[in-house]
């Protein structure tokens, strides 16, 4: 993976941009004030980490092409999370990260295929990234309430995966996708004041934000790769769909300036942890809002866009239409089951569906399906899951301790449900949404060596329609700082589109996956 010559010369060009921003960092005026005063005011720690990532199977959308043990990614990251007590009942936080990538041969035939071609830049202009990530203030108002002021990330919810509370904000699936285990480091932080106030007498707490919209276009949504890049959904690699239909800010739906909030109460009811929740935000997955004439600017092209009378791009915009949510969440320990059990409830008011008109437009036909406009459905977003351990692994595997074991069932009721609406699960395939949309996760998290050695195994299984995914692990702590993983992302489905996406294509959500296993190594030091 390292033996090409401009490799070293690259990275060793990062490392002596990275290291400066470190020692930077450290001799900052906030630096000296704490040592100065001698009470230990700042700190920081973070992580530097190298990904690689390599092909494990050839992609049917790169013909004439050999995908297979091509490097997909080789990411080098630096991570710096910084905390200064300037005050009694005041602490200023800053989170930054710069991350740089090498072009490999792989990402490079990409773009001769076009990907990345709307901003004319190549891949890695998509990769690499320097930003501080939140930025805030926290306030002891009183004994009560306390404030957080500024750019920062707000988890709602009772899952990691398929989430259904946690959409305050969105997330960036453009680098590494749905499989990065922390969230931190693929959620977007919005421009916020929270607050939380304590109740003790009822036994829980408010806990309530309000985002101005004051934020970066970047920082709305979850992103998905829409670019062509190595996380593109088959068969559109090399394809950047922003020639055609770039992102929108601007529609009367789904506005960048646009207020969202939340307010949420959480609290213990005996031996139960429980919490209730309003919401309105932006809808975390793009929509496409389809342009009502057709690529030339003027044959009507049979779409009903919403919001607008035209779109920024000649077949149409992407756009983050907002929605309001209502919550539920709970969890308890049963003693009968020695076992934590956890569930989640989301109520989405006027969650957005494209959707393939009975006589479909023509860029439905001649595009992709989904060109025809979209439609809004009432939602229940739910999840059950129980956390286990289970003792005879000590036994029978040899576990220092019982192995970690949980399972999570995650389903979608869309409301109001009428199957000759054809709602999609997402544009530009033809797998048409149904009644319930449930899904299946297992973890089975296993330790060696004092902690030093830690197996795992992650599968999920799209009950409704098919397919699923399973990605073994072993993580090695090599020092007390130095943690190296390796990993194997695998998917499978038996129905996937094939290239151009016909109006008869059932392909579904594991089915964009298809011929995209990777192998996945990363080298951590912790400091």
């Amino acid at each position: 993976m390292k033996q090409r010559k401009t490799k070293p010369a690259r990275r060793g060009h990062l490392l002596r941009a990275l290291v400066p921003t470190a020692v930077m960092a450290a001799a900052s005026p906030l630096a000296l004030a704490g040592d100065n005063n001698g009470d230990d005011r700042f700190h920081f720690d973070g992580y530097l980490r190298e990904e690689v990532s390599i092909n494990a199977k050839n992609w049917q959308d790169t013909p004439d092409y050999n995908d297979k043990g091509k490097v997909s990614m080789a990411r080098t990251s630096l991570r710096l999370n910084m905390e200064f007590k300037a005050a009694d009942g005041l602490t200023l936080v800053a989170k930054a990260r710069a991350a740089r990538e090498w072009n490999s041969p792989f990402l490079k035939h990409l773009e001769g295929m076009g990907a990345n071609s709307y901003r004319k830049k190549g891949l890695t202009d998509l990769y690499n990234d320097v930003d501080v990530r939140e930025w805030y203030a926290d306030i002891v108002a009183s004994d009560r309430v306390k404030l957080r002021v500024g750019k920062q990330q707000i988890v709602w919810g009772e899952t990691d995966f398929f989430v259904a509370n946690d959409l305050a904000q969105g997330y960036d699936n453009v680098w590494r996708s749905f499989l990065e285990p922390a969230n931190e480091d693929l959620r977007k932080g919005n421009i916020a004041l929270k607050a939380n106030i304590d109740v003790p007498e009822a036994n829980g707490g408010i806990e309530a934000f309000f985002r101005p919209g004051w934020d970066r276009k970047r920082d709305i949504g979850t992103e998905i790769d829409v670019y062509g890049g190595r996380w593109s959904s088959q068969p559109y690699a090399g394809v950047d769909f922003r020639n055609i239909d770039p992102y929108s800010w601007n529609n009367s739906k789904a506005n960048i300036h646009s207020k969202s909030g939340g307010v949420r109460w959480s609290g213990m009811a005996g031996d139960t942890n429980y919490s209730l929740s309003v919401m309105r935000t932006f809808y975390n997955m793009p929509i496409m809002n389809a342009s009502p004439t057709f690529m030339d600017g003027v044959t009507p092209s049979g779409a009903a866009p919403i919001g607008s009378k035209t779109t920024a791009g000649p077949a149409g915009e992407i756009i983050y239409p907002m929605v309001n949510v209502f919550g539920a969440t709970a969890s308890r320990y049963s003693d009968m089951s020695d076992a934590v059990f956890s569930a989640e409830v989301a109520y989405i008011k006027d969650a957005p569906f494209n959707y393939t008109a009975a006589a479909p437009s023509l860029m439905s036909q001649y595009i992709a399906p989904g060109f025809d406009g979209w439609k809004t459905r009432n939602v229940i977003a739910s999840m059950v899951r129980m956390d286990k351990n289970f003792a005879f692994t000590q036994n029978l595997l040899g576990t220092e301790k019982p192995m970690f074991f949980s399972v999570q069932v995650f389903d979608k009721w869309i409301q109001d449900f009428d199957r000759n609406d054809n709602l999609l699960y997402s544009v530009g395939w033809g797998g048409r949404a149904k009644r319930h949309n449930t899904l299946v996760t297992t973890i089975f998290d296993l330790s060696y060596d004092n902690g030093r050695i830690h197996p795992q195994l992650v599968l999920g299984s799209d009950v409704t329609n098919g397919g699923g995914f399973y990605i073994p692990s072993v993580t090695f702590q090599l020092n007390k700082n130095l943690r190296w993983k390796l990993e194997y992302d695998g998917f499978w489905d038996s129905r996937y589109a094939k290239a151009p996406v016909p109006l008869s294509d059932r392909t579904t959500l594991f089915g964009y996956l298809h011929n995209r296993d990777q192998v996945y190594t990363s080298l951590n030091y912790l400091f």
